[in-house]
């Protein structure tokens, strides 16, 4: 997903040359990673006292999680529905590779259950791979 408010331009494409370098593992964590930290930053910049957002995102602050992140963007009409959903899909994607090491492929049934939920795949013209896998990788590098 895209966040053309905190990601400029080059950065984005940068970012996606590597992903496109990595492992499907590799690449799952870094995006999910990447787009914690997004939200995390955007979450940020909306608190008004830097010491507060200190506390808040620090390393045990209650908005330290990317789950606890996206409830609270989402609770707060601060993303709508379905950036939320889109969210929560690479955040279950991103746990799926990173504690399955064994499973670590776009092409494993529970990614795939978690990538086709993206909103990406309601616009099949985006999307035309013959193979699942491939189709999968890049659905959730672009969400």
């Amino acid at each position: 997903m895209a966040i053309p408010w905190i990601v400029g331009l080059g950065d984005w494409n940068e970012m996606v040359g590597l992903f496109h370098s990595e492992t499907d593992r590799g690449a799952a964590i870094l995006a999910g990673s990447f787009a914690e930290h997004a939200l995390g930053t955007f979450l940020t910049h909306r608190v008004k006292d830097k010491n507060v957002a200190e506390k808040l995102f620090g390393p045990v602050g209650p908005l330290s999680s990317f789950s606890q992140r996206i409830a609270v963007a989402y609770a707060f009409d601060l993303i709508s529905p379905t950036q939320y959903k889109d969210f929560e899909s690479i955040r279950q994607a991103r746990n799926h590779f990173a504690h399955h090491p064994l499973e670590a492929s776009f092409g494993a049934p529970e990614v795939q259950k978690h990538t086709s939920r993206l909103a990406i795949f309601k616009d099949p013209s985006v999307l035309i791979h013959a193979d699942p896998a491939t189709e999968h990788r890049i659905a959730y590098l672009l969400a």
